[in-house]
């Protein structure tokens, strides 16, 4: 479970990295409060998850999965590939890294 955890750890600090730069580059206001309450939450649900707990893993991948639709959607809108394209496509490989990690642990492959 310590990898799935990294990926979380991760992908977490880039989310809230990335609410606070759209902040600091654009004055959003919606970036830092986003960035900074998903990323936080999914780092909580990393940190769930190195204590064991499996309603870390479920967490961290429903949070992901969330922000990798409100991105995709804002990328198939808008067509820009920075900020947006680049979190859509962070946040899809988190998904199926989340996945395959897992999947990889539960049938002893990992």
């Amino acid at each position: 479970m310590k990898t799935v955890a990294v990926i979380g750890l991760v992908y977490g600090g880039l989310v809230l990295a990335g609410g606070l730069i759209g902040y600091a580059t654009t004055g959003s206001l919606p970036s830092a409060v986003a960035g900074g309450a998903f990323g936080i939450a999914i780092l909580g649900s990393a940190i769930a998850m190195l204590k064991g707990k499996t309603g870390g893993w479920y967490a961290a991948l429903g949070l992901t999965a969330v922000l990798a639709l409100f991105f995709g959607i804002r990328l198939w809108q808008g067509g820009a590939f920075m900020p947006t394209g680049l979190m859509a496509a962070l946040s899809l490989i988190a998904v199926v890294l989340l996945v395959v990690l897992r999947r990889a642990r539960s049938t002893g492959l990992h």
